[in-house]
């Protein structure tokens, strides 16, 4: 791997992360590509924002194009390792791997690993975004430093969940796989993630970037028509 795409895995996660980060590099593929765009950026522009887990910036790649790490190295990482693996996987170019790794990175409980999370929010195929908007609602409120975490991310990054939102309802309106597209009394499930969230964070007041949610959702009954 060329130390200028090393540099932007390195920098994707904080700096407590980045010696396991290192480590777990050694799974990845040689060969590989990784986007210098970042998740905040826009139309191929610079955003006029940062983005920071508690206070520390991180500069994550809107896409890595790399095949799953399924080597007998990758095997024996320990769980971070693994984690950090799965967080970079989440920024793949295959919607197939993007959801596998979220579904593997959830099982991890730090905080670092919250804003490769959200971004799913912000992207097309909504079968992820009901596994993003099923995990808010469901398993995270039962783990209460990672639900704080959750919290914080949102009320530390305005612009950036803003920014997020807006693109939820643009891929709304242009996800004709989506069943419910003409009801519009059916939530979108990465907005309905971003609501949930919304409530995490601001008890759905009305300081939540961009159009707060209508109610407050249900957590036990799980995401509707996901």
């Amino acid at each position: 791997m060329t130390p200028a795409f090393a540099g932007l895995l390195l920098r994707s996660v904080p700096q407590v992360v980045r010696r396991d980060a290192h480590v777990a590099m050694g799974a990845l593929a040689p060969w590989g590509f990784v986007s210098p765009q970042l998740v905040q950026d826009t139309n191929g522009g610079v955003a006029d924002h940062e983005l920071h887990v508690d206070g520390e910036l991180v500069q994550i790649p809107y896409r890595v194009s790399f095949p799953w790490p399924s080597t007998p190295f990758a095997a024996r990482l320990h769980p971070r390792r693994k984690a950090v693996l799965s967080a970079w996987m989440t920024r793949s170019d295959r919607a197939g791997t993007r959801q596998r790794a979220l579904r593997e990175l959830v099982t991890c409980r730090e905080p670092w690993i919250v804003p490769f999370v959200v971004q799913l929010c912000g992207e097309y195929v909504h079968e992820i975004g009901a596994d993003v908007a099923r995990f808010v609602t469901v398993e995270l409120p039962r783990h209460t430093e990672l639900r704080n975490a959750f919290a914080r991310f949102v009320r530390d990054n305005p612009r950036y969940l803003a920014t997020t939102r807006h693109r939820a309802v643009g891929f709304r309106d242009l996800d004709h796989r989506w069943t419910f597209r003409d009801d519009l009394d059916r939530p979108y499930p990465q907005i309905a993630a971003l609501d949930a969230l919304a409530v995490l964070a601001y008890g759905g007041g009305h300081a939540y970037p961009g159009e707060p949610p209508a109610r407050r959702p249900e957590y036990s009954s799980g995401v509707a028509g996901a």
